[in-house]
């Protein structure tokens, strides 16, 4: 039996409407912007996946950077590969070209469904297999004001889509942003639990002093409260022993796993397919976590149903996973990116079951928000 090889890997840019502004600690935002992969075999088997970042204030990394590595140096370096030796062709990769996790996880994302297509399994299947089928996801509060938080907060719990959430903060002062988290937790469903995304943007002596506040709030976690080199305070803040501390942009790799391990500077780690560079390297983060007792947490950056079913082949292969995900995606988008969309039913979403990713581009929706060049 003859082996595939790797015939053609390419990428267009899309921006695709959200149902309504989302405001981030640093920028708000109306629509969303992916680049689409396609990897094509000589067999004829088409992989396909996703880049996207929250923005290029998260890690420095957009779309358009993404396109620009993608096509001019990892094609070059992947063309006429053997995708079943996957794990030697990212190696090749991460030895050429450095940083640039995001626009990794994109191309092997498109790999990992192609060679899930060529073996007619899941990609859970070939990261280890199934730990769990459903997956818990969050909703991140996002409006912009504490209000607007507030009533829609309500209104998902009332209508049972979802049970937990997230607040982006980041935008007031530490101080303000602190007290706000606080009135948020109490204009609530008490029964619905809520955590605390600054990004990064707080101090030291401002989290310390709301610990017990936020403790008596019933916070659920503060994800990454200070800036993502200071792993020292992220210690300190864990060592208090009151609500649990999430690295997210302080975990960038698996050698930062191994760093904040070390340091005891996180209670959960927040996984993202894209900022660790792809869906094994998710993996072996979270298999870093599971020998400390560290628990994680299935981070989003917003993805269609491309990246979401992704990330939910890599979240459902991991037993630590137990603070649930986040990945809102495909709600949070005014339209999506391929044929059958994937569902959020009673705050919970599946893990895809057929061949590769388990999602059909939708190519009318492809050449409708297909960006235009300029």
């Amino acid at each position: 039996m003859t082996r595939p090889r790797i015939e053609e890997i390419t990428t267009e840019l899309l921006d695709v409407p959200i149902k309504r502004p989302h405001q981030f600690s640093t920028t708000k935002v109306t629509s969303k912007s992916f680049v689409l992969v396609r990897v094509t075999l000589t067999k004829g088997t088409e992989g396909i996946g996703e880049g996207t970042t929250p923005g290029i204030w998260w890690n420095g990394e957009s779309v358009e950077t993404m396109k620009l590595v993608i096509d001019q140096y990892m094609a070059p370096l992947l063309m006429d590969g053997d995708p079943s030796q996957l794990e030697a062709l990212m190696q090749r990769v991460e030895r050429n070209i450095r940083g640039n996790s995001f626009a990794k996880a994109a191309v092997e994302m498109a790999l990992y469904d192609a060679l899930g297509k060529t073996y007619e399994v899941p990609v859970h299947q070939l990261l280890g297999g199934q730990y769990q089928t459903w997956i818990p996801v969050r909703w991140a509060l996002a409006s912009g004001t504490k209000e607007g938080d507030v009533e829609e907060a309500g209104d998902l719990v009332s209508s049972g889509r979802y049970a937990s959430f997230k607040t982006k903060s980041g935008k007031e002062s530490p101080v303000d942003d602190a007290r706000r988290n606080v009135d948020i937790a109490a204009g609530i469903p008490s029964s619905s639990p809520i955590g605390i995304d600054p990004n990064g943007s707080w101090d030291r002596m401002t989290t310390r002093r709301w610990m017990d506040a936020f403790l008596e709030a019933g916070i659920d976690f503060l994800e990454q409260p200070l800036p993502p080199h200071d792993i020292e305070g992220m210690a300190s803040l864990t060592a208090m022993k009151k609500v649990p501390v999430m690295a997210d942009e302080s975990l960038q790799s698996i050698y930062d796993a191994m760093r904040i391990v070390q340091a005891g500077a996180a209670d959960i780690f927040s996984l993202k397919i894209h900022k660790a560079g792809g869906l094994k390297n998710t993996v072996k983060m979270a298999g870093i976590a599971e020998a400390a007792g560290v628990s994680c947490f299935g981070g989003t950056s917003l993805e269609s149903s491309i990246g979401t079913a992704a990330a939910l082949h890599a979240y459902g292969s991991i037993p630590n996973l137990d603070y649930g995900s986040e990945l809102f995606g495909p709600d949070w988008l005014a339209d999506d990116l391929v044929k059958a969309p994937l569902v959020i039913q009673g705050g919970s979403i599946q893990v895809p079951d057929k061949p590769g990713l388990g999602v059909e581009p939708d190519e009318a929706n492809v050449a409708r928000y297909r960006r235009k060049e300029t």
